[in-house]
């Protein structure tokens, strides 16, 4: 069993990741973390917060982290989501989140003990990671990995024509993690691109599970009005069906200062002489989509 730490903006993917993850006997979710991206700081940990009380997982603590990007004063948010980060769809008020600041409790948890067998997944922008960082160098280096829904290696962006949302969202913040000396595994555009929900996938979730699936069908359907795409399921799924996935080990750089390529991500494969400096980041370029449809599935019609 995988212990994990869900940094998150939910979000509607971000949704169906927290699902997975909760409804998958392989992974522990230990605590979700909440970070400033689809939506403010305040709607995104309360979204947490609603989701795991849906779900049946009331018991997994949610923390509020950064509410903005490290240089910009106001977080770069979008309402792709809808305005409330869940396509509008009613799932109750949630019970209350803890007081601690996520990036306190992402500090202490790699501190402790049990720090070194803690895998952290960040499908949101890396501001709480970054800030853990800044205030603690060497510290992520001690997780046994970090799983990034992040950048593109090899296509363009979704948000400009340079970036994809989570790195332009904070860039600095990008670098900072890249720059640890952790083992980083990053989903980016080129692999979610890939993974698209279908409408039989759609029509089977909403008859063949409980109220917390019908529930995120509802959202799912909303969504997939303007993006198909369940760009956050992929690092979840990774800790699941590893073999699903193809990577590529090398090196890679994040554009973070500002102008038209802000976000930009810059990849060196490990075969290439002209690489600047040693492989830093496996960035994983493949998906058998079919599969992580059907796992999701499966997964998701088992929830209360």
């Amino acid at each position: 069993m995988t212990g994990i730490i869900l940094d998150c903006d939910p979000g509607v993917d971000d949704a169906i990741a927290l699902a997975l993850a909760v409804a998958s006997p392989e992974i522990r979710l230990r605590a979700v973390t909440a970070v400033a991206g689809n939506r403010p700081v305040e709607t995104t940990s309360r979204n947490a917060r609603r989701l795991l009380d849906l779900l049946g997982a009331g018991d997994i603590p949610v923390y509020a982290g950064a509410a903005r990007s490290l240089a910009y004063s106001e977080p770069r948010c979008s309402t792709s989501h809808g305005e409330d980060g869940l396509g509008g769809i009613d799932i109750g008020s949630g019970n209350s989140i803890g007081s601690d600041h996520a990036t306190d409790i992402i500090a202490a948890a790699l501190a402790g003990p049990q720090g070194a067998e803690l895998t952290l997944v960040a499908v949101g922008p890396l501001t709480n990671l970054a800030l853990v960082e800044i205030k603690y160098p060497g510290l992520l280096a001690r997780a046994a990995a970090i799983l990034v829904m992040g950048g593109a290696a090899f296509t363009a962006g979704n948000i400009t024509p340079a970036a994809e949302f989570n790195f332009w969202s904070d860039p600095l913040a990008a670098h900072v993690v890249l720059s640890s000396g952790a083992d980083l595994r990053i989903f980016g555009l080129d692999v979610t691109s890939r993974v698209a929900m279908t409408p039989d996938f759609l029509g089977r979730l909403a008859r063949g599970g409980g109220n917390s699936a019908r529930k995120l069908h509802d959202m799912l359907k909303v969504y997939g009005r303007s993006d198909p795409l369940l760009h956050d399921t992929c690092p979840v799924a990774f800790l699941v069906e590893p073999g699903m996935f193809t990577s590529e080990r090398g090196y890679m750089q994040i554009d973070w200062s500002p102008g038209l390529g802000e976000g930009r991500s810059h990849f060196w494969p490990e075969m290439m002489e002209t690489r600047p400096k040693p492989s830093n980041v496996s960035v994983v370029t493949h998906v058998d989509n079919g599969a992580l449809l059907t796992l999701l599935e499966e997964r998701l019609v088992r929830l209360p």
